[in-house]
């Protein structure tokens, strides 16, 4: 059985330019505000496919 790949997210990394967020077809990633930065958030795990469309959206390849 294979194991279900999820996006990880390298908050320091990460811009909060919101493309992941955008790519998501699941609407399953948003951006937290924390302090004066913004991050990318898989907020629901459990529903992400794994279609990983977020990956090649990432400028900056925050996410693996």
């Amino acid at each position: 059985m294979t194991e279900k790949r999820t996006p990880d997210i390298d908050v320091p990394r990460c811009t909060g330019c919101g493309r992941c967020v955008a790519a998501c077809p699941g609407r399953n990633l948003t951006l937290e505000v924390a302090g004066y930065r913004k991050h990318a958030l898989l907020v629901k795990p459990r529903e992400c496919d794994g279609c990983l469309a977020c990956l090649p959206a990432c400028p900056v390849r925050a996410i693996t």
